[in-house]
């Protein structure tokens, strides 16, 4: 295994285009720089456990916002959206995302001691983590140093890396009680979460062409008033907001393959019917024109 560095693409289902390291070691290690890797609502069916290591990052998962500093960081549940931005003027995060099969075999007693409770919690959509807890820290150094030993293929890394994960996964259901606690995640959570989905999916498939509210709606079998509440109470925004952003992230990912392409051009093959909105739209997300953007990235 050696050190990946994330893209952010994903499939039709929203899942990310990504395979995670090979099917005798399933774990693949990131170094992300978020001044250029954006980080959109996403899900995976494995598990993400996240450090950063500089700067201040928003992250927003399930229903709920992080402000994390370096040092801080998060473990992820399995198939639960979540997203990344910058809040600083540098940032980086290391990450690891891994398959439950990285660890033992679905019928192995460690799986349904250790690793089954915690895909199968229905409050454990995630858990902060906080170097100054002190099993908090732990879960953070291990998940640190099977990150070192796997990025850069340190001596015995595979050995390695799964005991300091299983350790994590030991940590972790020695403190369910409280994760369960801090986390309010429901039933109705997982419905909501389902439906948001299929409307993510929608607008990721369909965000070159013309798209209602009632479209989005449509395309999760919900009203327009839910699919109000629902972008609102998950994503912190509206449908049509999301649609934008979506938009405009599509657009850098073009613009960066091809900087001699016409900018309107591209504002076009990504919905976009005006190219100065298009420009007042991005300087609001990025805060900087396309131009200028373009040229901070080909500095860097």
């Amino acid at each position: 295994m050696s050190l990946s560095y994330s893209v952010d693409k994903v499939d039709k289902n929203g899942r990310e285009m990504l395979t995670y390291g090979t099917k005798d070691f399933p774990i693949a290690f990131f170094d992300d720089d978020l001044v250029k890797v954006a980080v959109p609502w996403h899900w995976h069916d494995e598990f993400e456990v996240v450090i950063i290591t500089e700067g201040i990052v928003n992250v927003k998962i399930s229903n709920s916002e992080l402000i994390l500093k370096a040092g801080e960081g998060y473990f992820a549940n399995g198939g639960i959206l979540h997203s990344a931005n910058l809040k600083s003027v540098t940032g980086h995060q290391h990450c690891l995302i891994f398959s439950p099969d990285l660890l033992c075999s679905k019928d192995d007693i460690i799986r349904q001691t250790y690793i089954d409770p915690v895909i199968n919690n229905c409050t454990f959509p995630f858990i902060k983590l906080s170097p100054e807890i002190g099993w908090q820290n732990k879960i953070l150094k291990l998940c640190e140093d099977a990150w070192q030993q796997g990025a850069y293929e340190h001596k015995d890394y595979p050995l390695n890396v799964k005991a300091d994960l299983g350790q994590v996964f030991a940590l972790i259901i020695d403190h369910m009680d409280f994760i369960s606690e801090e986390n309010i995640y429901t039933n109705n959570s997982k419905k909501d979460e389902s439906r948001i989905k299929k409307a993510i999916v929608f607008i990721e498939n369909n965000y070159d062409s013309f798209i209602s509210i009632k479209d989005i709606a449509k395309s999760a079998d919900i009203s327009v008033s839910t699919c109000l509440r629902l972008f609102k109470d998950i994503l912190c925004t509206t449908p049509i907001q999301y649609l934008i952003n979506y938009r405009v992230q599509k657009a850098v990912e073009k613009m960066k393959l091809n900087i001699k392409k016409p900018i309107y051009e591209t504002a076009y093959e990504c919905g976009f019917s005006d190219a100065a909105y298009f420009n007042r739209r991005f300087k609001k997300i990025y805060g900087c024109t396309p131009t200028e953007y373009l040229s901070k990235i080909n500095t860097l």
